[in-house]
């Protein structure tokens, strides 16, 4: 219920996805989640999980990042930027393969950047 009594408008779900890069410290790792947050935030969703790929044990997150989306569901993912698919293969083929096996949109933190007044989120 929102303060006014009235039923609040039940938010898209969304998951989010980023790789550890090998000299990542735990704030740059943090600020990543905070932005995906506000992100989300921003543009209506409910960050619901957040998968956090380590390099000692790729591709394990995002092995369970596909298999969640899958199983609930999920109809739009966030990743701060697509070079967090990188290592995977061409970042875009990556995305394209993604969208077509699991039917969720594929979102970038980077795709808040608008030049047009009024339509920047972040």
């Amino acid at each position: 219920m929102s303060p006014d009594g009235e039923p609040k408008a039940e938010r898209q779900r969304a998951y989010a996805y980023l790789r550890k890069h090998l000299l990542m410290v735990d704030s740059e790792l943090s600020r990543a989640e905070e932005r995906l947050a506000y992100f989300a935030e921003a543009t209506g969703l409910e960050l619901a999980a957040v998968f956090v790929e380590d390099i000692e044990t790729a591709p394990a997150a995002f092995e369970r990042f596909i298999r969640a989306v899958v199983l609930d569901k999920v109809e739009v993912v966030l990743l701060p930027s697509l070079l967090h698919l990188a290592v995977l293969g061409a970042p875009t083929h990556i995305k394209d393969n993604f969208e077509a096996a699991t039917g969720a949109k594929v979102l970038t933190t980077l795709d808040a950047v608008s030049y047009e007044p009024g339509e920047a989120v972040s």
